[in-house]
């Protein structure tokens, strides 16, 4: 999450450096405007990679809500843990599944 931050972060500057670029108007400008936008199509297709590489890693294997209930269930007669902290796991349990 932090790469994106610091990728978004350039991509503002960089938008920014454009826009007073192009605010100039004169024709050194132009040819300054076209490198730096230029450089707003590489960023953006190096914002899409990562987005799309760091979306590929975040994919959570599916969650067996049953089973862990069962296993809760389980400590919680065997009070390893009380009845508050075993209905706090499975209401995190339940809103992780939904």
């Amino acid at each position: 999450m932090k790469v994106l931050s610091i990728v978004s972060l350039i991509g503002f500057v960089l938008n920014f450096l454009l826009i007073v670029v192009f605010i100039d108007g004169s024709q050194e400008s132009a040819e300054v405007a076209a490198g730096l936008g230029i450089l707003g199509v590489l960023y953006g297709l190096l914002f899409s990679i990562l987005t799309l590489i760091i979306s590929s890693k975040r994919k959570k294997t599916p969650v067996n809500v049953h089973e862990q209930l069962l296993q809760l269930g389980e400590l919680k007669e065997k009070n390893i843990i009380s009845e508050y902290e075993f209905d706090q796991k499975k209401e995190k349990l339940l809103a992780r599944y939904k």
